[in-house]
């Protein structure tokens, strides 16, 4: 999730998130935009009515999202969503799929709250094993193993930082001082860990050590080279190790190679971008957007778009 303007009550972290959208748009501006293909083949709106929506990830072939407004989690049933969990003040943000359920990253609350797939609470954790609260909890990735990696995107007075979750829900810090730490997600190959900073415009990339731990930060790839109002949000990294990400105002998704090369940008309807899920036949992605329209109280959606470099598109 990217800072964007809304109104919400005093007294909730979503101040936050106004304050980081007016930082990142004073200090690096909106850029001239760059050249965006419109999205081929398949485009429908399959949820509308949500008031902001991110955390699209698949279970199975269940399509899981959050509403951050209304702080729900919900699940695509029948082409319907279904509201499947709740919980006010939580500000649900990020979502992964770990054994027996998911993990709920609560950006206002400053919470990890873990949950079946039909939305009971088991557990919850909202500080790290040195007793630091985390602050504005975001995006959230598993490792085949299970491990987890979560980012904290941080306030004016806090960095941003990246927290490894041990199999004991221990959470360690592993990265600082990043400008609004936002996405995560690891490698094909799970040897390396990728951060989005939407503050720099940035995919950062870290090797993982057998402990979890990272080594030192690198440049991934600087989106602002070529997309100069790029604020990278949440991504997903399909089977063969490309990143698609989700562009909080520059018109849709960037698709990057393993190699850290801008493969293109792809268009999709709506104003802000901010996460993605790949079908699980890899045919589809799945779009969080929302428009610029004062006059649709929740004017959130989610689209579906053809996969641009999927296997029986590409060639390959």
């Amino acid at each position: 999730m990217t800072a964007f303007l809304f109104i919400r009550p005093l007294g909730s972290r979503a101040h936050l998130r106004c304050f980081a959208a007016l930082f990142v748009s004073i200090a690096f501006g909106a850029g001239n935009g760059a050249a965006v293909s419109a999205a081929d083949g398949i485009e429908t709106t399959v949820a509308t009515d949500i008031g902001f929506p991110e955390g699209t990830i698949f279970v199975g072939k269940r399509l899981y999202f959050v509403d951050y407004l209304r702080s729900n989690v919900l699940r695509l049933v029948d082409g319907r969503p279904e509201v499947v969990w709740h919980r006010p003040g939580c500000g649900a943000n990020g979502l992964v799929q770990t054994t027996g359920g998911l993990i709920v990253a609560c950006f206002d609350s400053g919470t990890l709250v873990a949950i079946t797939l039909d939305g009971k609470t088991v557990s919850e954790i909202d500080q790290d094993e040195s007793g630091h609260p985390f602050e504005a909890p975001n995006d959230l990735a598993a490792a085949k193993d299970g491990d987890v990696y979560f980012s904290a995107s941080g306030n004016s007075r806090n960095p941003g930082k990246v927290f490894f979750l041990k199999p004991n829900r221990a959470a360690v810090e592993v990265a600082s001082d990043l400008g609004f730490a936002n996405g995560v997600g690891l490698s094909s190959d799970g040897d390396t860990l990728y951060v989005a900073d939407s503050a720099t415009g940035r995919i950062l990339a870290f090797s993982i050590a057998l402990d979890g731990s990272l080594g030192p930060r690198r440049d991934f790839i600087r989106l602002r080279d070529t997309i100069p109002d790029a604020k990278p949000d949440s991504f997903k990294i399909d089977g063969h190790g490309n990143l698609f990400i989700a562009l909080y105002d520059a018109g849709g998704l960037a698709i990057v190679s393993p190699a850290g090369k801008l493969i293109s940008v792809l268009g999709v309807p709506g104003d802000h971008h901010t996460n993605v899920a790949i079908s699980p036949d890899g045919a589809s992605l799945y779009v969080a957007a929302i428009d610029d329209d004062p006059a649709i109280t929740f004017p959130g959606k989610i689209v579906q778009v053809s996969n641009p470099i999927a296997p029986s598109r590409s060639g390959r």
